[in-house]
């Protein structure tokens, strides 16, 4: 084994000592070196570069709603030497930039404030150092909207379509929250009624869905709880056939109608909740003398009066009957 290992050893020696691994590594060094020399004169060199840095708005008094906040980061361009980015990126760019409410603080009820680029510039700057130049900061407007206390309880709203396949409808919306409290300046709540949702869209529902849903987005305006839990509550049409009587109508004391047959069935597509509710006493198949009058046909065409709600789509059978019309048993005779 010692001999193998001597033998190994030799092999590797003369592979890391021979010509070709002499040029290789002479090779490898003035690489190493020439790319060193080429890194440095870069990072010497002025760049621009975007960098995004977080933001926060700090010591906000319990009593104070924050309708409208700051956006959660910005972008600024920045001019600098590499090695001065480099340091930027590496310690810099997780501290956020904080604003101070009470710096800005008016005291007022509800109050839009806007926070001048400046100050946001100029807090940037001491993170950067003295040779750093900003060239820009994306959003050029940085605002946000509080509110002390005041508030609506408003009933809520929803915005959008919801509905269901043919073969389905739409029982009842329920929503988690009925009302929720809107806190906004005077002159905007004066001018609510409702908190709106964002839009809901849904259709060809053959099932029960719940979503949750925001409430429309407004600027110094904040509800609270900041969004609803919705659901559609989806129910089936069935069939259902019932027989229903055939009565004569407005005919004088001594005559009486008489069709052939005296029932027609009558078939119906009907709400699932409705199903058992509707009966052959929800309809009507009624001719009156004045039509039997005018008809000049054998038979009698055979129409619904009226259709209970949630019932569609309702078919006669037969559509035609035949019909007689008989003297009373009080004057004795046919006609």
């Amino acid at each position: 084994m010692r001999y193998g290992f001597i033998k190994i050893w030799v092999r590797i020696k003369s592979l890391l000592l021979g010509k070709k691994s002499h040029d290789f590594f002479v090779f490898l060094f003035f690489f190493v070196v020439s790319s060193g020399f080429w890194l440095l004169q870069m990072l010497n060199e002025t760049f621009e570069k975007e960098i995004t840095v977080p933001l926060e708005l700090k010591n906000v008094p319990e009593n104070v709603h924050i309708t409208t906040g700051l956006p959660p980061q910005i972008n600024i361009t920045v001019k600098e030497r590499g090695t001065t980015l480099l340091h930027f990126f590496r310690y810099s760019v997780r501290n956020p930039i904080e604003v101070d409410f009470e710096r800005y603080d008016a005291g007022l009820t509800n109050a839009r404030v806007q926070v001048p680029v400046v100050d946001v510039q100029r807090m940037i700057q001491k993170q950067l150092g003295g040779t750093s130049q900003i060239i820009s900061v994306r959003p050029d407007t940085l605002e946000y909207y509080y509110n002390r206390g005041v508030a609506r309880c408003l009933p809520v709203k929803i915005c959008g379509c919801i509905s269901a396949s043919p073969q389905n409808y739409i029982q009842t919306i329920s929503l988690s929250e009925d009302s929720v409290m809107v806190y906004a300046p005077n002159a905007v709540l004066d001018t609510m009624q409702y908190a709106y949702t964002q839009a809901v869209n849904l259709s060809g529902l053959k099932e029960d869905v719940s979503q949750t849903i925001l409430f429309r987005r407004m600027k110094g305006v904040e509800y609270e709880p900041n969004r609803v839990q919705m659901t559609a509550h989806v129910g089936y049409y069935a069939e259902k056939t019932v027989e229903v009587p055939i009565i004569g109508l407005n005919f004088p004391g001594d005559k009486e109608l008489r069709t052939f047959p005296s029932k027609a069935k009558v078939t119906f597509r009907v709400e699932s909740g409705q199903y058992q509710r509707i009966t052959a006493d929800n309809f009507v198949l009624a001719i009156t003398y004045e039509d039997l009058l005018q008809n000049t046909a054998d038979k009698y065409q055979l129409h619904l009066k009226s259709l209970p709600e949630g019932v569609t789509n309702a078919r006669i059978s037969p559509r035609e009957v035949d019909y007689l019309i008989e003297l009373s048993e009080l004057e004795g005779g046919d006609q």
